[in-house]
């Protein structure tokens, strides 16, 4: 009981402990816009987080994968690559999880034109680095009940850390931030090739630091649609935050991904794309294995 009490007391203070932001050197100047926003920065710095289904991962899931993004707007080169990671573990009971994700480690070139548009020196930029990490804790608050009206809850708080670097060549922030959201989902189930129709819908609040001890805060909101056969799974999300400095920091972005599952296995094969639709000028593919061992 005590080690299960030490689990949570940690669980939940790492991403209480992204709250506060740090302390500013001089008062600063709330009519400024800091340009501190997913508009101008790399595509992994904040971007649109993802939504879940109402549920939690069944058991311990880890997902290995490899990321592609371009950067849209005409006559830009912005590329991107990167090794992707996630890990999740259930906490003492199965509706309850600790999860972490990150870019583990990116390869990157823009051209003068994007660094232009990023108040950077107006020549080529090239690099590698590692991303920021998140902690995530998740809550299943209601389970939801097949056949009836009762919906699935979930509750997540996220800490995103100030470990990516390259600041300096408009990467990553640099600084810390967090979000909390909710999502309501709730699944139609089918006893043929189809086994369930679900739909989700996610509210929340996402901050960040900027400089000179401002931080930006957003609302967050989202929709999921997803369908779950014998054979795959196939998810759509709509999403995105919106800031108050109203530049750059409003990014919507639409998302895809299937999940290969023919025998049910324990690993099996993924893809996802993401497109920027507004102030995320990216389009980001990811491919990898995931693996799931359930209770």
């Amino acid at each position: 009981m005590k080690t299960r009490l030490l689990i949570l007391s940690v669980a939940l203070l790492l991403p209480l402990s992204g709250l506060r932001a740090q302390t500013p050197v001089v008062a600063p100047d709330w009519s400024a816009v800091t340009k501190i926003a997913p508009a101008y920065f790399g595509p992994n710095a904040f971007p649109v987080p993802e939504m879940t289904d109402g549920r939690p991962h069944a058991g311990v899931y880890a997902e290995v994968a490899g990321e592609y993004a371009r950067g849209r707007l005409a006559d830009w080169q912005d590329v991107t690559w990167d090794a992707f990671a996630r890990l999740s573990l259930p906490l003492w009971t199965p509706r309850a999880t600790l999860e972490v994700w990150m870019p583990v480690y990116e390869t990157w070139n823009f051209s003068a034109a994007v660094a232009e548009q990023r108040r950077l020196p107006a020549e080529p930029h090239r690099g590698h680095d590692s991303g920021d990490v998140y902690v995530c804790t998740s809550l299943h608050l209601l389970v939801g009940r097949d056949g009836g009206w009762r919906p699935d809850i979930l509750v997540r708080a996220v800490l995103k850390t100030a470990s990516g670097n390259s600041y300096g060549d408009a990467r990553y922030y640099d600084s810390p931030g967090y979000f909390f959201d909710v999502t309501v989902g709730k699944g139609f189930c089918f006893d043929s090739f189809v086994r369930e129709f679900r739909l989700a819908l996610c509210a929340g609040f996402l901050c960040w630091q900027t400089d000179n001890g401002r931080q930006n805060d957003a609302v967050q909101a989202g929709f999921l649609a997803s369908l779950d056969t014998r054979w795959f799974t196939l998810g759509a999300e709509l999403g995105g935050y919106a800031g108050w400095e109203r530049d750059g920091d409003r990014p919507v972005r639409a998302r895809v991904r299937l999940d290969f599952h023919p025998w049910r296995a324990s690993i099996y094969p993924f893809a996802q794309a993401c497109v920027g639709l507004r102030d995320y000028p990216f389009t980001q593919f990811r491919a990898g294995l995931a693996w799931s061992i359930r209770r």
